[in-house]
């Protein structure tokens, strides 16, 4: 991990939905929303150097779009207070 004087402040707005998504992500993972956007921008610039074309070209089948959509929708959606209620819910 960088020091303090080796870092170096941006801001960049996002939608009020994709923040909440990168907050939701960030609490599954235990990491804070900013090493998750650094392991993406490190991901993407090491995949951008090594092919030409991108990895995520898949389209994504009905049953997944479906999901999205709920999600998108808050449908059936659990709520829970943190990972490890989120990890018994799921029975792991």
């Amino acid at each position: 991990m960088s020091t303090k004087n080796e870092l170096s402040r941006i801001t960049v707005d996002i939608s009020a939905q994709s923040h909440k998504k990168l907050k939701a992500l960030a609490a599954f993972e235990g990491k804070s929303m900013r090493t998750i956007i650094n392991e993406l921008i490190d991901k993407q610039l090491s995949v951008k150097t090594k092919i030409k074309e991108c990895p995520y070209s898949h389209t994504p089948n009905k049953k997944t779009l479906k999901s999205i959509k709920d999600i998108e929708e808050g449908k059936g959606l659990v709520k829970v207070k943190n990972v490890k209620e989120f990890l018994k819910k799921l029975g792991a």
